[in-house]
């Protein structure tokens, strides 16, 4: 008999996937600075939205993951 998988193993799997992009988006933005940089650049927001996210989808991933019967 076949389990289902739950939806929100994959929206916590998508939310792992992102959180990484945007975190090392924002590691490189660190090191390499833009030319014309925004306002509020000096918060690193893709640093801590990157992080929150990978965190977020890391906590759904470990919940609901497919478990063996």
């Amino acid at each position: 008999m076949r389990q289902e998988i739950s939806i929100w193993f994959f929206c916590g799997v998508l939310l792992l996937s992102y959180g990484l992009v945007i975190f090392v988006e924002g590691i490189w933005e660190l090191f390499h600075p833009l030319a014309n940089p925004p306002v509020l650049y000096n918060l690193h927001a893709a640093i801590w939205w990157g992080a929150f996210l990978w965190i977020s989808g890391l906590t759904y991933t470990l919940k609901f993951r497919p478990r063996r019967s």
